[in-house]
């Protein structure tokens, strides 16, 4: 018989809070000998560090062009600015910065719905007089990018992924497995502390399109040349020298980060799977996931507990969660003067997400006790939820 849960006056399984998320920093000495360069040399914007892991980051995605930015969300606003025109098209399952970077451009975003097992836009969902198509990897799956540059290009539309999750992920398309990177008009990863390549803060615009490359260049600089004649309004998206070194050291990690990330997952997907209502996002076949977040619905009915009881019972037992993605950003109030969509699928994963710790150095046996945590709530269920109700 399964121990108590703490909710109901069990012993926690973590005798201290477990942190949704916690940055890796395997060679932080090597991080702040880059630092103390940068700072002795007084470069500390878009010096060496940058073009170095434009350089880097270019050969790792396996495209021609990379530019460094400040963070992703400005990445998007600036690649939007530059290729958006028409009807902007979104998964509603995403975060918020996805829309946002529409929004900031004058663009009302067009919410649609998502692929039930992958949870990433499909290309069924794009409406015909769709003119921008932003594609999100959501956790580190990829979409389907060859079915979407399909249909952009059946409507001659543009195509743009948000790449945010997308460090470390694969894709195949043409029969080959490759890195996200290369498709769309042009793909925009995060570096924040949260993300398996990290920089602390930033972001990385890839592309093939040497026109739009030097475009977001000047753009992350006010637009400004040099000369001080601004060409277009641009944006002060520079990024810092600090955060390069950083992020130079978090790539040459990032296979042994996605890897770990990987066995983690399949360690959660072992254990929880066994449970009646628990199910998995979906990686397609021929594709890897970088699990920058790992996420299980919570079926309440088969489960015996609903979402929001379940994650009560986690906390009680020391293990922080998060809602990705819940509300569904057509339900955010920065949202709320757009036409109201029926998106059913959004719905209803938004009401049954629970989104677990996965770092890039989570120890196995923390997994497990998570795991156990489950089985804790599960034996328990009907109680759980009537105490949840009642608190």
């Amino acid at each position: 018989m399964m121990g108590l849960p703490a909710m109901l006056h069990g012993s926690p399984l973590l005798s201290q809070p477990l942190p949704f998320a916690r940055p890796t920093i395997e060679e932080p000495d090597k991080v702040l000998r880059m630092i103390a360069d940068s700072l002795e040399s007084g470069l500390v914007t878009n010096g060496p560090r940058v073009a170095e892991l434009e350089e880097r980051s270019a050969d790792l995605f396996g495209v021609e062009h990379c530019v460094a930015v400040a963070s992703c969300t400005l990445g998007l606003m600036l690649v939007v600015q530059a290729v958006g025109e028409g009807s902007a098209i979104v998964p509603s399952f995403t975060f918020s910065a996805s829309a946002h970077a529409l929004a900031w451009n004058g663009l009302d975003p067009v919410f649609v719905d998502c692929d039930p097992a992958t949870w990433c836009l499909r290309p069924d969902d794009v409406p015909d007089d769709a003119g921008l198509i932003l594609g999100v990897h959501i956790s580190g799956v990829p979409c389907d990018v060859v079915g979407l540059q399909r249909r952009a290009d059946d409507l001659g539309a543009t195509l743009v992924f948000d790449a945010a999750h997308g460090s470390g992920s694969l894709v195949t398309a043409g029969g080959i497995q490759r890195p996200l990177g290369g498709f769309g008009r042009a793909e925009v990863f995060s570096l924040t502390p949260t993300k398996v390549m990290s920089g602390a803060e930033g972001g990385l615009v890839t592309t093939n399109d040497a026109d739009l490359a030097a475009r977001i260049r000047l753009a992350r600089d006010y637009g400004n040349p040099g000369d001080y004649d601004t060409r277009f309004v641009g944006l002060n998206a520079r990024l810092s020298e600090l955060n390069a070194a950083l992020a130079l050291t978090s790539l040459d990690h990032l296979e042994t980060r996605v890897g770990h990330r990987n066995e983690v997952a399949g360690r959660y997907q072992v254990l929880l799977g066994a449970l009646p209502g628990i199910s998995f996002q979906q990686v397609p076949e021929g594709a890897r996931s970088s699990y920058k977040d790992f996420t299980v619905l919570v079926e309440p009915n088969a489960f015996g507990a609903s979402r929001d009881a379940v994650v009560a019972a986690l906390r009680a037992e020391g293990v922080s969660t998060r809602p990705y993605y819940s509300p569904p950003v057509h339900r955010q109030t920065a949202y709320a003067h757009l036409p109201r969509r029926d998106l059913p699928i959004t719905d209803r994963l938004a009401e049954r997400v629970i989104s677990l710790p996965i770092w890039s150095h989570l120890p196995f046996e923390t997994a497990d006790l998570i795991g156990e945590a489950f089985e804790r709530i599960h034996s328990h269920a009907e109680e759980v939820e009537a105490v949840y109700r009642s608190s």
